[in-house]
């Protein structure tokens, strides 16, 4: 890396990944935490008793307060609903359920790892993909396979007695009568009447319609102490104090137009494009640039775990294709595997911020990229790729890396995941790592550009680096707001 950001990152004084990620997250919670407030009934409870007791109507209640009187009135009518719907046959089954032995027994196999991990090996022994490599195999190799292991295990977990009773409580008629109680609206409306009807408000309610001497018990009497209460309440504190924050006027100038967690157990087929785009737009198939050593594999190279994708390169055998700029695309048998995806189709970015959280081990003969381009391969917009040593980030122009438009940075930690932020605006382009800048330089995009991710393999192939692994946590656009 230049000499001062180099100095800084070995100083730790370059944030870190998780640091930004941890920034980045506080404001996303401080902004959905505000979102919630405003949209909650605390808030609009706050706003009702100050239009209430604000009104010139509530200050002439006192009349019509008097007038009342409990006989016929909504307090009576709400108390004979609650005792109607707590004499119900679901009512009382769900009530006799709720707190039973059973049902706590059913929740905590529900919660617990045994269910998970039969759920779990259970879609992996019923999946097509073993049934095969089941079939595919002579007794004697299954039986000592990990998938007769996982077989086994599924086969225990399925006669064990939290399992078993799993299945015979969870289809019982008790328990099907209270799920169908548990969510439904005479439920929900019984237990809010008898809270509501329990509540000291409410009863106070009662003796207050049977008290001449009302005014001072009255509901709007009480509306005011509900006021004042609330006006003072930790969340009213709380709620003035995120309406000020001066870290929330960033949502006011910026928005997220992308944003890519890997959240899903499989790759998103709709935003990703798990092929070569030229070669497949073009052919029809994925080929490899001449010189390269791996074949583009798709998504068997591609894997999504714990909210992270990884594009594998591996020592393995297939057949792909190789573009030949004098002949055009050629098969070829190739000694390695790999894979390449893009958002051609789905996403496409001509201003604003790039940023992704990556990781990957450095290797002279192992190349992993992030690049933009658009309907041509060049000018391509490397957001970083791997060398040697470090990484290159910068403006390609047909294959000229090493032109002014282009810098080298080495002394990178790959141990540790970084964030790669390319920020665009007019023909500005500036490079950050970490959120500290290492490069700029002036492009004019003529199109919207694309992303590329892929990992290519070169020369002499260094074989104990494989199986290579090239982790992005998470990509993200954000565009100024106009």
């Amino acid at each position: 890396m230049s000499i001062a950001f180099r100095l800084k990152y070995a100083l730790g004084l370059i944030p870190s990944a998780d640091q930004l990620d941890a920034k980045w997250e506080n404001l996303i919670k401080m902004r959905d935490d505000l979102v919630r407030m405003e949209a909650s009934a605390e808030l609009k409870q706050y706003e009702d008793l100050r239009n209430l007791v604000e009104s010139t109507a509530f200050q002439h209640s006192k009349r019509e307060i008097e007038s009342l009187q409990y006989s016929g009135s909504e307090e009576e009518k709400l108390m004979l609903e609650y005792k109607d719907l707590s004499r119900s046959k679901a009512i009382r089954n769900y009530q006799k359920l709720a707190g039973s032995i059973q049902l706590d027994r059913f929740g905590k196999i529900l919660s617990g790892s045994n269910l998970k991990r039969f759920t779990a090996l259970q879609q992996e022994v019923e999946s097509q993909d073993f049934v095969k490599r089941r079939a595919s195999q002579k007794r004697r190799e299954f039986l000592k396979s990990p998938d007769h292991a996982l077989l086994k295990e599924f086969n225990q977990l399925r006669k064990s007695d939290d399992i078993s009773f799993w299945r015979k409580f969870g289809h019982s008629e008790s328990y099907l009568s209270y799920l169908k109680t548990v969510d439904s609206r005479e439920l929900a409306r019984m237990e809010e009447l008898g809270v509501l009807t329990a509540s000291s408000q409410f009863q106070e309610r009662v003796a207050y319609l049977k008290d001449k001497k009302r005014y001072l018990k009255s509901d709007g009497y009480k509306k005011i102490v509900d006021f004042n209460n609330s006006d003072k309440s930790s969340f009213m504190v709380a709620y003035r104090k995120l309406k000020k924050a001066k870290e929330l006027e960033f949502f006011e100038n910026w928005e997220v137009i992308f944003e890519e967690n890997f959240s899903d157990k499989k790759l998103n087929t709709e935003l990703w494009q798990h092929e070569d785009w030229w070669g497949y737009k073009h052919a029809g198939v994925s080929f490899s640039q001449e010189g390269q050593k791996q074949g583009y594999h798709g998504l068997p190279n591609i894997e999504i775990s714990n909210n992270t994708l990884s594009i594998w390169s591996k020592k393995e055998r297939m057949q792909g294709s190789v573009w030949n700029p004098a002949i055009g695309i050629l098969p070829k048998q190739f000694d390695y595997t790999s894979a390449i995806l893009n958002s051609a189709n789905s996403f496409r970015l001509k201003e604003g911020v790039v940023e992704a959280r990556v990781r990957f081990r450095k290797d002279a003969t192992i190349v992993s990229a992030f690049s933009l381009t658009g309907e041509k391969p060049f000018p391509q917009v490397d957001l970083f790729r791997s060398t040697k040593n470090g990484i290159g980030m910068g403006i390609l122009e047909k294959n000229e890396a090493h032109s002014s438009k282009y810098r080298t940075l080495n002394g990178h930690n790959d141990s540790h995941f970084h964030i790669y932020r390319l920020e665009i605006f007019g023909n500005e382009l500036v490079w950050k790592i970490n959120g500290t800048e290492v490069f700029r330089h002036n492009l004019r995009l003529t199109e919207p550009l694309f992303f590329h991710l892929l990992t290519t393999l070169h020369g002499e192939v260094n074989e104990h680096m494989l199986p290579h692994r090239f982790e992005i946590d998470w990509i993200r656009c954000l565009a100024k707001k106009n």
